[in-house]
């Protein structure tokens, strides 16, 4: 059994946000100019800026803007040079993006180059900006894809936006609109920026007075504050993120180095992005039906579209919903159809899911193409990818064909191979972002829906289950990716960061739980624990007590057991996971914690379990249902005091196999 780290690939979530930093931070059209609001002639001038969150800081941005005559013509050139470092499970991840912005003498966008690297992957955009349309080349490995994207009106770039605001935002109350390209979006965005007024602003070593502005850029919902020294330049921007405060600020590259050289690139930036859950679940991985609370703390930002085939908003108030989510049953014809008329976009090859990727499509063949049912087809390529991909928070987000080649992901990866290969295998695929419970918290998660029977059906290769993805989730936003990342970004922005979860009722099979109001999570009482969500009980061993009773992924202890010494147990709490031998795999979880042990096999409520005995390290496994218990008893009395804490173990829902 591979390990609950293994597979819970909450890791997951990162892609997403990463990418949203990214965008953040490349939403900063910094204006050069001189103190007499002239335009540099022939000259490059370069500004430095640091990237901070939460005041520490992550990253900077350089950026350098000069006037060039081409063809007779003179032109602006804008390059920024972008790096930002953050911390995911021990992993330090480097995100970069380079950008040429090319505007006429009037600020008119005519050509965008940009290359981002997002940990192993890079991905290079060539954008043209013709009249009435757009033409957007974007290479990736050894792809080059190809699309139009129509527009109306006239698209600035970063030094037409900073004319513009130059020109019109005069007085407090003024306002003025513009359109530009984000490549990071790969879409026609709308900006609006109203002067505010003049305020003292501090930034790192800079004290000045400056004009303040507030920027919304549609379709995204967040709005950044800039302030703008006399020259038009851009000295400080602040925004909200999922993680914290971003803030851009001017500075200098001696100040940005040294910055960056004391930034530790904390981790509690990742934490802060799963959501503790109000419940231990018993059996996530196969629960037929779930019925959460949500609650946002900032309304006015809205909700991402939730509602769909097999989720249903029950209640809705101001900055609540209620939100029933059921399992969908494979073996169950549906109702009606619900995959729309055009499944070409979710059969076709883009940028990540790259099916048209020769190693792509002779892969789906190898694994699957002897099987004549969609069903059976889909879960042997969703096992494949579980079994062959190793969890990787260093990787960020990379196109499927890179994921086969590296053999390593974060959840992103797993959902956009396997949505690949179900693709090159003629069943359509979706792309999905959402929430997924695993050990204790909710955090952001990505799995693929695949188009069987006329409708949706979720399957997950990173938290897998014996056959469609669990009711333990939430789809927030679900797309073909044809157009990139842009709408699951937008969706994400709404949702990540702001949103808390309570579950209300659960069931699996025959049970189903009414989660009381105020119940705690656990109870240690009078030497015996006990866990409420998964009716699962221990007394300790005389002299020893418990610790590390509240431990969530991606730490995988569900508690300790101190006693006289150096003696402990500690237990794990892990899940299901495909295997060609089930019972093999067990044994192979049990040598990551007993090197050289004897086999044995003991009687837990009615079957045999494996153990693995030593001297002075013994560790047993508890398979109920697809739950998986390893418990590990360090003593020189290994042995004997596994099988007392065994002998005092009690689960209450016991599941067969």
């Amino acid at each position: 059994m591979k390990s609950s780290e293994r597979k819970a690939r909450i890791k997951r979530r990162l892609v997403f946000l990463a990418s949203g930093l990214l965008l953040l931070f490349f939403l900063n059209p910094g204006l050069i100019r001189s103190e007499s609001g002239s335009l540099t002639t022939e000259k490059a001038e370069t500004r430095w800026y640091r990237i901070s969150l939460e005041a520490e800081a992550i990253g900077y941005i350089k950026e350098t803007v000069s006037r060039v005559k081409e063809n007779g013509k003179w032109r602006w050139k804008s390059v920024s040079e972008s790096k930002i470092t953050v911390s995911r499970l021990g992993r330090k991840i480097e995100m970069t993006l380079k950008a040429e912005h090319t505007e006429g003498e009037d600020g008119r966008l005519e050509k965008i180059v940009t290359e981002q690297e997002l940990a192993s992957s890079r991905v290079k955009n060539e954008i043209e900006i013709l009249a009435g349309k757009i033409q957007l080349i974007t290479v990736t490995g050894e792809q080059t894809f190809r699309r139009e994207i129509p527009y109306e009106g006239r698209l600035l770039g970063p030094v037409g936006i900073g004319l513009l605001t130059s020109e019109k935002l005069r007085a407090p109350g003024d306002k003025v609109e513009y359109q530009t390209f984000l490549p990071e979006l790969s879409r026609v965005v709308s900006g609006e920026r109203e002067l505010v007024g003049e305020e003292e602003v501090e930034c790192g070593e800079i004290r000045a007075t400056a004009r303040k502005v507030v920027e919304k850029i549609s379709p995204m919902v967040t709005s950044r504050e800039i302030w703008l020294d006399a020259g038009g330049n851009e000295i400080k921007a602040v925004e909200s993120s999922p993680f914290g405060q971003l803030v851009v600020c001017l500075s200098s590259e001696r100040e940005v180095k040294e910055a960056l050289a004391l930034g530790s690139a904390q981790e509690r930036f990742f934490q802060s992005s799963l959501i503790k859950s109000s419940i231990r679940l018993p059996q996530s991985r196969q629960l037929e039906r779930v019925v959460l609370r949500l609650h946002h703390r900032r309304p006015e930002l809205g909700w991402p579209d939730l509602e769909n085939e097999y989720q249903k908003i029950v209640e809705r108030k101001e900055n609540t919903l209620v939100l029933e989510i059921k399992r969908v049953n494979i073996r169950e014809k549906a109702e009606k159809k619900t995959l729309p008329e055009d499944l070409e976009p979710f059969l076709g090859s883009n940028t990540y899911i790259n099916t048209s990727h020769p190693e792509i499509r002779n892969l789906a063949a190898r694994i699957a193409a002897r099987e004549k049912d969609p069903l059976m087809k889909a879960l042997k390529l969703r096992d494949w990818v579980a079994k062959n991909l190793t969890f990787d928070p260093g990787f960020v987000f990379a196109p499927a064909s890179e994921v086969l080649r590296d053999k390593k992901a974060t959840c992103a990866g797993y959902a956009a191979l396997l949505a690949a290969l179900l693709r090159a295998s003629r069943i359509p695929s979706t792309f999905v972002i959402g929430l997924a419970y695993v050990n204790g918290v909710w955090g952001g998660h990505a799995w693929v829906e695949a188009g069987l029977n006329g409708r949706w059906v979720p399957l997950d290769a990173a938290l897998p289950s014996p056959g469609a993805a669990d009711a333990s989730r939430l789809a927030i936003h679900r797309s073909s990716l044809e157009n990139g990342l842009s709408d699951s970004l937008i969706a994400a922005q709404k949702f990540f960061g702001y949103v808390t979860v309570e579950v209300l009722e659960f069931k699996f099979r025959q049970h189903a739980v009414q989660v009381l109001p105020g119940q705690p999570i656990f109870e240690v009482k009078d030497s015996r624990y006990w866990n409420h969500g998964l009716l699962l009980g221990l007394r300790a061993p005389a002299g020893f007590n418990f610790t590390d009773t509240d431990k969530v992924w991606p730490d995988r202890t569900l508690l300790t057991l101190i006693g006289p010494g150096d003696e402990n147990v500690r237990i794990f709490q892990e899940s299901w996971f495909p295997a060609e031998n089930p019972e093999q795999a067990l044994i192979d979880r049990l040598k990551k914690e007993v090197s050289d042990g004897r086999l044995t096999y003991f009687p837990f409520s009615g079957r045999k379990h494996p153990a693995l005995i030593s001297e002075k390290v013994s560790a047993a496994a508890v398979l109920n249902g697809v739950d998986l218990f390893v418990i590990v008893a360090r003593s020189e009395r290994s042995s004997e005091l596994l099988f007392q804490v065994l002998d005092k173990l009690e689960i209450r829902l016991v599941v067969a196999r």
